[in-house]
């Protein structure tokens, strides 16, 4: 909501084009047991019990994205939604950005997902969508309700090894922004 917050008080406008809220969930494979035991393969199930298990999440979802666009009504912003179901969330997010013609991403990121960026130790959806995005989409990462671009770019700046690989993929590379819910 952070983000979205930063998003709506700094980038848009109600003359903006459209605001995209782009949420990326993961595949489901498995299914509760009708049992109430655990958990079984969804291809194992029938399919009238993958529907009603996908409607369930489905209305979670909506129910989820509800207090997001009502803060977009407020500010009288133009919103769409996507809902991408998906195991790689910054591959999904990346090959939206040609396809919507993002130009401006903004990335929701958490404390611990910051720490693992600067630390260099991890490679968080934000550290892949940065190190890959074209350079027709600008990214911004938001923590807290600040934006926190400039200290990243600093400590991966500072990786020889990171600096020389930013130096090949500048040329392509885009930016983009994204909510975690």
């Amino acid at each position: 909501m952070e983000a979205l917050s930063w998003t709506l008080n700094n980038l848009a406008t109600p003359s903006t084009t459209m605001l995209y809220l782009i949420h990326v969930f993961p595949e489901i494979k498995l299914l509760p047991n009708p049992l109430g035991v655990g958990m079984i393969p969804k291809d194992q199930v029938s399919p009238e019990q993958v529907e009603s298990y996908m409607a369930q999440e489905r209305g979670k979802r909506r129910e989820l994205l509800y207090k997001y666009l009502q803060l977009c009504s407020a500010s009288k912003v133009k919103v769409d939604t996507i809902l991408i179901e998906s195991d790689l969330i910054a591959k999904a997010i990346m090959d939206l950005i040609p396809i919507l013609q993002i130009r401006k991403l903004v990335i929701g990121a958490s404390k611990s997902q910051l720490r693992k960026l600067r630390s260099r130790k991890g490679s968080s959806i934000a550290d892949q969508i940065l190190q890959n995005a074209p350079e027709s989409c600008k990214v911004s990462i938001v923590c807290e309700g600040k934006e926190v671009n400039e200290q990243i770019t600093r400590v991966i700046a500072n990786d020889t090894s990171m600096s020389q690989k930013n130096k090949h993929q500048q040329n392509g590379s885009v930016s983009c922004v994204c909510f975690n819910f």
